[in-house]
């Protein structure tokens, strides 16, 4: 079964801290040899390190395509290539290094033509280092491998071209300020293609518009408690399929959190999809989950692109808001698509 997945941060209101420096280390080069795909170990990784106490109890880490990822006369798709994150490991003095599933990092991460994508979302494990003991040196790195999916696509291109992606890194701290930013070359050279150019039954698509990928509600009056507040999102949702599909959205993380360790439910917050235009799909309104809610359904698209608004919003004289301390509160939504 087919399965294409959409991460999105969605945060409550708003906050702060200083972070440290970005590097970004690359092999630089991939060969494409099958239509089975390729995965290439090792492909980049990203780290950070600095000397003295380091306070970061949330960061994020994003990748943007920066332009056509070309050979002089074809374009290869961005969408087609993807990032895994395969371990992480490092020094930090007084504290464990996080895991990826503690960082809450999404497992394969699809890059997007011109579209910032987030490797590690929202954090949900922080970094910190002591610099007492004479050693105030720290590190952590997460290397990536670089996954190129197979298909009958790949048959369009000439033989040993070369296309040049240029990818751009970015490092936010939790006043989501950019205090990193690095860019890098990698060259995917296409080979003799072994196997066969054999076409997916089934092709599906889904992509967060930029201006929602990071979600924000702010509740900043007395009449926002008692009334709820909501925002919406124009065309921030795009499908398309050539078979019927549902869609599905999943939060990764079991609450949303400050950077204090304050806890809010995840069914604090409501999620609805409005079809735009020529979109016939039928929508579902659901309350936050950590267990995957079906939120639209609907026929093939014959592979053009339809779109959704999307609509959040908190409840009526919420006890869980008026009683919650008011910091910044996040978590991370999973998007889907699957045939129907």
């Amino acid at each position: 079964m087919n399965k294409l997945f959409l991460f999105i941060v969605f945060a409550l209101f708003v906050y702060n801290v200083k972070a440290q420096n970005l590097n970004v280390d690359s092999n630089n080069y991939a060969s494409i040899d099958s239509y089975s795909g390729i995965v290439k170990s090792n492909a980049y990784k990203v780290w950070f390190d600095g000397n003295g106490d380091l306070n970061l109890p949330t960061w994020r880490v994003s990748a943007r395509v920066k332009q056509p990822i070309s050979n002089g006369n074809q374009i290869f798709p961005a969408d087609k290539i993807s990032l895994i994150p395969t371990t992480t490991y490092g020094q930090l003095n007084g504290s464990t290094i996080p895991t990826i599933t503690q960082i809450g990092m999404p497992l394969q991460t699809f890059l997007q033509q011109g579209q910032e994508v987030f490797l590690v979302p929202q954090s949900q494990a922080g970094l910190f280092n002591s610099a007492g003991g004479g050693n105030p040196y720290y590190n952590f790195h997460i290397p990536f491998d670089l996954k190129v999916e197979g298909g009958a696509y790949l048959s369009q291109f000439t033989t040993w071209s070369q296309f040049t992606m240029i990818l751009e890194f970015r490092f936010y701290d939790n006043k989501n300020q950019i205090r990193g930013l690095q860019e890098r070359y990698y060259t995917l050279q296409i080979a003799t293609l072994s196997g066969s150019p054999q076409t997916p039954a089934n092709q599906l698509s889904i992509k967060v518009a930029s201006n929602a990928v990071n979600g924000l509600l702010e509740l900043k009056t007395k009449q926002d408690y008692l009334q709820g507040v909501n925002v919406k999102y124009s065309n921030g949702l795009m499908v398309s399929a050539n078979t019927n599909y549902q869609l599905k959205v999943t939060a990764l993380q079991p609450n949303f959190t400050s950077p204090n360790g304050n806890t809010l439910p995840l069914n604090t917050v409501n999620l609805s999809l409005i079809p735009v235009s020529t979109n016939q799909a039928s929508v579902f309104l659901v309350a936050l989950s950590a267990n995957a809610q079906k939120i639209a359904s609907g026929a093939s698209t014959q592979s053009a692109q339809v779109y959704f608004d999307m609509v959040y919003a908190t409840k009526v004289n919420d006890a869980n808001l008026i009683n919650a301390k008011p910091e910044q509160y996040t978590t991370t939504l999973q998007y889907e698509i699957v045939p129907q």
